[in-house]
């Protein structure tokens, strides 16, 4: 008895230290930053993490660690975390590795990604990998990273980088790119030109400037750049500034057209099918004023917390409803009113709840109330038909796209005899089919802007062969190259050359040009200068207003015989034009500078 008292002092704080870590791991709570899948073109396909099966990507589906992007020759993607955008070129890959509240880590493993950095919030959180050493940035701007058969290239086109070769860390100012090499000294220069993926950049940083939007909600909460394009902001006395899309359905409702998924940690995810349907889907409530429903984001928090969806629930195992084709099992919800708590289903703490609630329930006593377990609450849209959405049950488990002829609109008595549910589907309610886990084939993959596709609207074939495979050894040769070259007097024959990159000139994928003939004459007049070194713009940017982007000025350039990168389609010249310096307006005030030669 003495020693099993003994053993059992001194065993007691181990034991007390292990039951509280299995108490904290318990009580985990995901994320509460996620990215968005915000745009596609052609051909990308999308991996949940390294372990699961590439099949076709989705816009609206959320981002999070493991995440693995890859892009056919004509493909691209745009992803934004907060108010920054990654933009990826063709044939390539990338990975995000770490998504969460602390870091953002990506890995670059072939092919070319643009960052635009719009605040200095995600500064020291992002970070880039690359086959030959580590990128950080250290002011907002625009950049550039091309991994190539046997380098790499880091550019900053505004702004300023500091690259690590895990030997030395180089500063990398606006204007100026360094080539990393596997078993040579960095080489750093300045950068003059661009190619077509630099002005699809810019084009869709024209496209995604929301300054209303932000005036209203935090530049960290994902998803708000599509917000000023597809919809008006307008102050109401009860809940402040109200956010109406522009065009929906005469049946439309929050949460009715698009799809459940089972996203892991949160379990059931929604996906909406429009363009804009991120951030008013797991941010934020909904409010229906005067027959016309809106969105409110609530008081401002400097890093909202994401949420799967912000719904009511109806129905439970034994719950079926007459359909057209029959009965059969249901569930149904309807979207959250302002003051309303969400309570999740899925594994959090008591400070999470609190968190995930606040910009709309301020007294945390009923917020706390709301999480007890048997709590029930009087939600406004509850009994109301025209925000209740209710399907088959099978919809929801196979994560199927609803449309309107899937929808069945339960009479008033009826749904006032529903059962109502605390919480989502478990998985012992609906368990997610391995179908509702990934991105689906069959739903709309682009956003219906208007934009023709840039492939002819026929789906793109994927070449055998027709990506390099990420590089696996490191390039031999002599170290011979300096520390830093000075400004190149001729086109770089390395510069982002699409064959190194297995990516052949996408003559057909460049943007619409719009100029005025008379003053593009008067450029066509101005000296050329020999050399050209960044400075700053000597007028500021033109701020977009419209939802339709402009285009950046494109000028007609030379094809090399040795070298032919991707060209904008412009009006063909009777004569070359002199060789000049060309601006490439986009949302930095800073300007993309490049000098055509010959």
């Amino acid at each position: 008895m003495f020693r099993f008292s003994q053993f059992s002092h001194h065993a007691r704080w181990p034991l007390m230290l292990l039951l509280a870590l299995a108490t904290s791991l318990v009580m985990a709570d995901p994320p509460a930053r996620v990215g968005r899948l915000a745009h596609l073109e052609n051909q990308v396909s999308f991996r949940v993490d390294r372990s699961t099966e590439r099949g076709a990507a989705t816009i609206n589906w959320p981002i999070s660690s493991g995440a693995i992007l890859d892009t056919d020759w004509r493909g691209r993607a745009e992803v934004w975390i907060g108010s920054s955008a990654f933009r990826l070129a063709g044939n390539s890959e990338l990975e995000f590795v770490q998504v969460d509240d602390q870091q953002i880590n990506l890995k670059v493993s072939v092919g070319s990604l643009a960052i635009s950095i719009m605040d200095n919030d995600q500064l020291n959180e992002l970070s880039v990998t690359t086959p030959e050493g580590m990128v950080r940035f250290s002011a907002p701007g625009r950049y550039r990273i091309d991994v190539l058969s046997d380098h790499s290239e880091v550019t900053a086109q505004a702004g300023q980088l500091v690259v690590d070769d895990r030997k030395r860390a180089i500063t990398v100012l606006a204007g100026h790119k360094a080539r990393l090499y596997q078993d040579q000294p960095p080489r750093v220069d300045n950068d003059f030109d661009q190619d077509n993926f630099d002005f699809w950049v810019a084009e869709r940083e024209n496209a995604t400037m929301a300054n209303s939007t932000r005036r209203y909600v935090s530049p960290q909460m994902t998803g708000y750049q599509d917000l000023d394009a597809n919809g008006d902001w307008r102050p109401e006395s009860e809940y402040g500034s109200v956010w109406y899309p522009r065009t929906v359905a005469a049946d439309w409702a929050p949460y009715r057209f698009g799809r459940w998924a089972w996203v892991a940690p949160w379990g059931w995810t929604w996906i909406d099918q429009a363009p804009w349907g991120f951030a008013p889907f797991h941010y934020g409530r909904w409010v229906n004023i005067h027959n016309r429903w809106g969105w409110v984001p609530g008081n401002h928090l400097a890093r909202p917390v994401y949420a799967p969806a912000l719904v009511g629930w109806i129905g439970n195992p034994g719950w079926s409803i007459n359909f057209n084709f029959g009965s059969a099992p249901a569930v149904g919800w309807f979207p959250l009113a302002p003051r309303e708590v969400y309570v999740p289903a899925y594994r959090h703490s008591q400070t999470y709840i609190r968190q995930i609630n606040i910009t709309h329930v301020h007294d945390v006593k009923m917020i706390d109330r709301a999480a007890r377990p048997g709590a029930r609450e009087n939600f406004s849209y509850r009994d109301r038909q025209q925000a209740v959405t209710v399907v088959p049950a099978n919809f929801m488990r196979e994560g199927r796209p609803i449309s309107s002829r899937e929808l069945r609109r339960p009479e008033r008595h009826e749904l006032e005899r529903a059962p109502q549910a605390r919480q989502a589907p478990s998985k012992e309610w609906l368990a997610p089919a391995a179908s509702a886990s990934r991105p689906s084939p069959d739903e709309r993959r682009e956003p219906s802007n208007g934009r023709p596709r840039r492939d002819g609207d026929q789906p793109s074939r994927t070449i055998p062969g027709d990506r390099p495979a990420p590089r696996q050894a490191p390039a031999t040769g002599p170290s011979t190259a300096p520390d830093v070259r000075q400004a190149l007097p001729a086109t770089n024959p390395e510069r982002r050359n699409d064959a190194q990159r297995g990516e052949p000139p996408r003559n057909d994928m460049a943007p619409d040009i719009r100029r005025d003939d008379k003053q593009f004459q008067n450029r066509e007049r101005r000296p050329s200068e020999s050399i050209v070194t960044p400075q700053p713009m000597r007028e500021p940017a033109p701020q977009i207003r419209s939802s339709e982007p402009v285009a950046p000025i494109a000028p007609p350039r030379p094809e090399s015989s040795s070298q032919r990168r991707e060209t904008p389609s412009v009006v063909p010249q009777t004569a070359p034009p002199p060789r000049r310096a060309s601006l490439c307006h986009s949302a930095f005030s800073r300007p993309l500078l490049r000098r055509d030669t010959n």
